[in-house]
């Protein structure tokens, strides 16, 4: 019996991400050569804006208390979110590229395999700030239960430079599958972070034995 599950992620003709000008984010890796992170997707944890999604009428503080008292939550570039616009038009797995004091750019697809199965061009599409309508978690996506959170009603949205400003991918060797080797974007849940990758142009939640590099 494989040692790993794979549950196909959702709708994936309505987004995808940017693959750092990589044709193919499935990899094949010699073991005997050192590591290198920027071979398989080019990422750095440096400054750069994070976008702060706080309740109205509460004050942010740091991300640490953020998380723990509930008041919101924060979009970071390289990570995914499942977000819906005032254009009607929804995205389940695009990645977070560029945030401004007043825009959001993502991509259209997880990646160049996933635009191409869909039959679309891959695209970086820029939304002014304002324009953020709802944001979905998963809460049990063996059931298909999601929440929903009205941005422009119940949340008001900061800007913060920081630190710390990106979510960079994990590249992970699977070890049951001769050793690939997958960039797997981070995506925002109810209990927190999954991790997603793309195999053959569809995306799938990340479960099972690993080798995180």
């Amino acid at each position: 019996m494989k040692n790993y599950k794979l549950i196909l992620f959702l709708l994936m003709l309505s987004t995808c991400v940017f693959s750092q000008n990589k044709s193919n984010d499935t990899l094949n890796v010699n073991a005997e050569e050192p590591f290198d992170y920027k071979k398989y997707y080019d990422c750095d944890f440096g400054e750069g804006n994070v976008l702060i999604v706080i309740k109205k009428g509460k004050e942010f503080t740091d991300l640490k208390d953020l998380r723990k008292s509930g008041k919101g939550f924060a979009i970071k570039m390289e990570a995914i979110y499942s977000m819906e616009f005032t254009d009607g038009k929804r995205y389940e797995s695009s990645i977070v590229k560029s945030i401004t004091q007043d825009s959001l750019s993502i991509t259209n697809f997880f990646n160049e395999n996933s635009a191409k199965l869909a039959g679309k061009p891959f695209e970086i599409i820029t939304y002014p700030l304002s324009s953020l309508k709802y944001i979905r978690f998963i809460d049990d996506r063996m059931l298909s239960l999601y929440s929903r959170k009205n941005i422009r009603k119940n949340f008001d949205l900061i800007v913060k430079k920081m630190d710390h400003a990106k979510m960079c991918p994990a590249v992970i060797d699977f070890n049951d599958r001769n050793g690939v080797t997958k960039v797997c974007h981070f995506y925002l849940t109810s209990q927190g972070y999954d991790l997603l990758y793309e195999s053959d142009g569809r995306v799938y939640y990340l479960e099972g034995r690993v080798e995180w590099k």
